[in-house]
Order: C-alpha cells, then structure tokens, then sequence
C-alpha cells in the first residue's frame, strides 16, 4: 500500500500540476471577491403593523392578527409568518423564501401590499390602516446634527429642510430623512 508521501514523490509532475492549479484558482478566486465597503444585502422579511386602539391582546389577535395571516398565507413566495399581538397592536413579521431573488423582492412588497389592502375590509372598524415596512436592509451613511445658541426651532428647521433639498441633488444619495434637526442620508 502506498502513502501520501511515497505518491507525491513518485507523481511529481501530477503534483507540481495540481499545486499550480490550485495557486491559480486562488487568486483568481480573490480578485473575483466583492470589495464593496458597504455590500448589498437583502433582508427578504417585512412586518405588517396594525393599530387597534383600546382593544385587549386577545381582541386584537381573534380579530386583527388571525385575519391578517389567513390572508397573507396566500403569497407563493412565503417562508413563514410570524406575529405579536399586544393591547391595542398587532405585528405579523412576514419572512419571504431564501431562493427568491433580489430582483423578484419588490414585487413581492406590492404582491404583500396588495393583500394588506384587500384584508383592511374584514378588520374591524376601529383597527387602523396597516403599515408595511419592509425597508430593513437601508443603513444610513451619514447623520448630520444641526445646532445653533441663537436660533429659533423654526429657524433651524427651515435651515435643516433647505439643506435636505440641497443634498437630495447630490449623486449616490438614496434617501434623507429628517428627524427633528438631524438628517440621515441612505447611499
């Protein structure tokens, strides 16, 4: 019987083939790697939020939430479904198939929205309109702070809404979002 030792001494040639095949696929491999500092994710789960004030955890999970799931239990493309009732509140987490791809993902949104809005007729009257939020994958780049001793709060929003429409014309720049007198920008 043969050992590994005694074979690469006698294949020499096979083994010398095999090292620079091997040295040839790695760097090929390396320059072929994504180098992106931030890199594209897709987060494939969304979450469907209702309101229905005054009413009790097992209220809102009989009559919102159940609802909500029967319909959603329709979309092709689900994973599975999961949801948190509290008083007042229902949160149906929508996780979309592993396989699907990026460039099918908005259409399932609209697909889910669809559904949100054909279900909205069977909830109860006081339950108020679903939200969907299914933008989990942005990161904000940048956070900017505006402040000033002098001042007014009027001021510094009027300031904080003009820099807003200023850097919305800048290329790269997804979304701002506004939030008191900080601004978040999504590349």
């Amino acid at each position: 019987m043969m050992n590994l030792a005694e074979f690469a001494i006698r294949q020499r040639t096979f083994v010398l083939f095999f090292t620079v095949l091997c040295v040839i696929a790695g760097l090929y491999s390396y320059y072929d790697l994504g180098k992106l500092e931030d890199p594209s994710f897709t987060v494939k789960t969304a979450v469907v939020v209702t309101l229905y004030p005054g009413a009790s955890a097992e209220e809102v999970e009989h009559q919102v939430t159940d609802t909500i799931e029967t319909k959603l239990q329709e979309m092709g493309e689900l994973n599975r479904l999961r949801s948190l009732s509290k008083p007042g509140v229902s949160m149906v987490f929508v996780d979309l198939k592993e396989s699907l791809s990026s460039e099918k993902l908005p259409q399932q949104w609209d697909i889910l929205r669809r559904k949100v809005n054909d279900v909205s007729l069977q909830l109860p009257a006081a339950a108020q309109i679903s939200i969907v939020q299914d933008e989990f994958s942005e990161v904000y780049g940048m956070l900017f702070s505006i402040h000033s001793n002098d001042a007014s709060p009027k001021e510094l929003r009027q300031y904080a809404e003009e820099l807003q429409r200023r850097i919305k014309t800048v290329d790269g720049i997804k979304k701002i979002e506004l939030h008191a007198f900080s601004l978040e920008l999504y590349t």
